[in-house]
């Protein structure tokens, strides 16, 4: 305990001071977090509970840039960077916390190799692709998708599945998606993907689902994000699927929570808060305990959900066991429709 002795109306004050008063308390620390798309959808919304769970008891002040790249035309989008670049610049975080590939492809890889730790999470292109393989301050969480466990959940529903089409749009997240497909078709002869299809707007994904129904055993439900209608304005990817729910008999699957919500009929499905969780405890080390990025390896979420859409498989008819609606999530209504 720390004595100070401070002269007052002639006397002598004895003032006991503890060093733990004598502190001054560390500031918050500053993380800059930028999203690929907008900040009310559900998958940004869980990476970021993820992240903050990670970070834990840490004292953070954030700043938010959602650069919208589903809904933003280019021009919008970088007006975003921009903004983001304005904020590393005066605000100095402490930290930068993207999220999704584009946020890699946007911002990120430019600042591989700075003094700005860099963690992200739901990236699917090989981390080379943005320098990252190569920067001493830069780890994060790959977005691998359960695509075996997912067949493997439709097949417990419905028997044998073994030719089955993918549905892709533009995005490139769909280059990373679609070429560790393959490396699992490699070890699974009995399964085949016998159509890979690009569909460029929502004219040429109503035609290739209509002309799958009875060619393939499922379709695989990846890229609806991208579909432009006959005014040229991108349809929400819930139109997308609610279009799909009524006009399609075809055993359908995604990897992703949202997708089920919407009608898709099954998915063992990425959780966005693992991602996020992960992301946050690589923050965590970065931060509280010093530890350099390059010391904290790229790994991926190991944790997969299994659900099924039951107002789905009641609209296909498909008459499956009641132990396996028990033993995983499932949705009981459309999103659509609540």
């Amino acid at each position: 305990m720390n004595r100070l002795l401070l002269p007052f109306s002639g006397l002598i004050l004895s003032i006991f001071i503890s060093p733990a008063s004598l502190a001054v308390s560390p500031e918050p620390f500053r993380i800059l977090h930028v999203m690929s798309y907008h900040p009310d959808w559900e998958w940004n919304i869980d990476q970021l509970q993820g992240f903050k769970d990670g970070i834990g008891d840490l004292e953070v002040d954030y700043k938010i840039v959602a650069l919208d790249t589903k809904n933003a035309d280019e021009k919008e989008i970088q007006l975003k960077v921009q903004e983001a670049k304005k904020t590393i610049a005066e605000w100095q975080p402490n930290l930068l916390y993207s999220n999704d590939d584009n946020a890699q492809k946007y911002l990120a890889q430019f600042y591989t190799n700075t003094s700005l730790p860099i963690v992200f999470s739901a990236v699917n292109l090989d981390p080379a692709e943005y320098g990252f393989d190569k920067a001493k301050n830069v780890t994060g969480v790959m977005e691998y998708e359960h695509f075996i466990p997912t067949i493997n959940l439709l097949r417990s529903m419905v028997g044998d599945i073994d030719r089955i089409a993918i549905i892709i749009d533009d995005d490139p997240t769909w280059i990373g998606v679609t070429a560790r497909i393959r490396e699992h078709l490699k070890n699974n002869k009995e399964l085949e993907v016998t159509e890979w299809i690009l569909v460029n707007d929502y004219t040429e994904y109503k035609t290739a689902i209509k002309s799958l129904q009875n060619k393939v055993d499922a379709v695989g439900l990846l890229g609806i994000f991208n579909l432009e209608d006959e005014s040229n304005k991108v349809v929400d990817y819930t139109k997308v699927l609610e279009w799909t729910a009524e006009h399609s008999q075809l055993l359908d699957f995604s990897f992703w929570e949202s997708r089920v919500d919407s009608g898709t009929l099954c998915a063992v499905a990425v959780s966005g808060y693992e991602q996020g969780l992960i992301a946050g405890q690589m923050a965590r080390k970065i931060l509280k305990q010093g530890m350099s990025p390059s010391d904290i390896p790229i790994q991926s979420s190991d944790k997969g959900e299994p659900m099924i859409s039951l107002p789905r498989v009641k609209d296909l008819n498909l008459n499956i066991d009641v132990q396996l609606l028990l033993d995983n999530t499932v949705k009981k209504h459309y999103s659509w429709k609540e």
